[in-house]
């Protein structure tokens, strides 16, 4: 089978000849390489990324940069995002009045640490309900054929919708902290922008709901550490299940992206329809070991992930490397709903001799 014909017969509910090998290397890329980082992500097909996935026959499916352009109906209600100086600011003006956020490069990780949140407290809601209320977006298809020709069986894309309401203040824009604060505090408030926040990105989905991709990603970074269960039901229950409703009635699939704590959040996700969990980290990270995210995933629900940030480490051993992907490869036998990924990206400290082992290492103990 060709390596993107693997990734699709998993999200078909088929057996592959063998496990599906895909990697998120973009940021990896970036810092050896010594390509700019920018922020607003790639505008056109990055060559020396799809080398680099031809040299080491890893499915590329994100981190390509936006598929759509997000515009406003409202000329009153302004967008401007920029990098000066190593600090990249994302400045909203609305009639409802401005946010602005600050994020300060960090050579040494490769990214971008946020120095100013967009939002500091539940009174700047009301701009993100006005922006939200006045985005609508555009498509861009032939930005999306345009890599998937460039990588050729290589290629299983997947589009992304923004941040959910929920992701969108404990994630990204509020902050952990706060978020727990505003909760308690704000209830009201907090329900209200995480509607608003899930209508806008459900109107963005209706209109690139046809086009050519197959699986559609939502990035939230989950973690049951802080996400509880009942933020689950409260925040992102019932908008992941109407994603999932809406691609599903398309022959299309949902990806949710975790990177964090997944024990729980497995179970809830596969009770939400989600086809599949994404950067999936285990021990020595997490808490679950490979067999037990399966447990808690069921049969149904796809793992993608399986390496640890910590794991690609130079202090860690070759030895220790290789039973960390036998022992996620291991869990095929109960369900071939698996793909070899990072639990997350590939980190930037990784040796590429490292990195290469997987091809191999997936044939061996990943054939079916």
């Amino acid at each position: 089978m060709l390596p993107n014909e693997r990734v699709r017969a998993v999200y078909q509910g088929a057996q592959p000849d063998q496990v599906p090998l895909a990697l998120d290397l973009s940021h990896w890329y970036r810092k050896n390489y010594k390509v700019p980082f920018d922020l607003n992500g790639f505008r056109r097909v990055e060559q020396g990324l799809v080398d680099l996935h031809r040299k080491l026959g890893a499915v590329c499916y994100v981190e390509t940069g936006s598929f759509y352009r997000l515009e406003s109906i409202d000329p009153r209600v302004r967008i401007e995002a920029g990098t000066r100086d190593g600090v990249f600011t994302t400045r909203i003006s609305t009639p409802c009045g401005s946010l602005h956020e600050e994020r300060v490069f960090d050579p040494g990780s490769y990214s971008y640490n946020i120095r100013k949140h967009l939002l500091e407290s539940p009174a700047d809601f009301p701009v993100i309900e006005c922006l939200m209320a006045n985005l609508r977006c555009r498509p861009c298809w032939d930005y999306y054929r345009s890599w998937q020709a460039a990588l050729g069986d290589l290629a299983f894309l997947y589009a992304q919708l923004p941040y959910s309401g929920s992701g969108y203040l404990m994630a990204r824009h509020l902050g952990v902290e706060n978020t727990v604060y505003a909760v308690m505090d704000y209830p009201e408030q907090v329900r209200r922008l995480v509607q608003a926040v899930n209508q806008c990105n459900l109107r963005i989905l209706d209109t690139i709901i046809d086009g050519p991709f197959e699986t559609l990603l939502i990035s939230d970074n989950y973690d049951s550490n802080v996400q509880t269960r009942a933020y689950f039901d409260a925040y992102a229950r019932e908008y992941y299940t109407e994603v999932a409703r809406r691609l599903h009635q398309k022959g299309k699939y949902l990806a949710v992206h975790v990177d964090g704590e997944s024990r729980g959040v497995l179970a809830w996700l596969a009770e939400c329809g989600v086809d599949c969990a994404d950067a999936l980290t285990p021990r020595p990270m997490f808490s679950a070991t490979p067999a037990e995210m399966r447990r808690q995933a069921g049969p149904n629900l796809i793992m993608s992930g399986g390496i640890p940030a910590t794991i690609f480490s130079p202090r860690t051993s070759d030895a220790d490397f290789v039973e960390c992907v036998r022992r996620w490869l291991e869990t095929k036998a109960s369900s071939s709903r698996l793909i070899m990924a990072a639990g997350d990206q590939v980190p930037t400290d990784a040796s590429y001799d490292r990195i290469a082992m997987l091809p191999e290492l997936v044939e061996k103990f990943g054939a079916y």
